[in-house]
């Protein structure tokens, strides 16, 4: 009988997709949508980060 598929210490395959699929991600560039996000002017006063540390801090409490 063969060990259940999480009690292998190694996965059998050796990733041969994962590195295709990466190649063909690169070779394609980068998405146009993340370029126009990346053009957006960002603030300069933090007001969204004191936000969400304002929200973490309650829920911290």
């Amino acid at each position: 009988m063969s060990r259940h598929i999480i009690d292998h210490a190694k996965p059998k395959s050796d990733g041969s997709r994962l590195k295709r699929f990466l190649e063909l991600q690169r070779r394609e560039g980068v998405h146009p949508a993340i370029l126009e996000l990346s053009k957006r002017e960002q603030p300069a006063n933090g007001a969204r980060m004191k936000q969400f540390l304002k929200i973490e801090r309650a829920k911290a409490s």
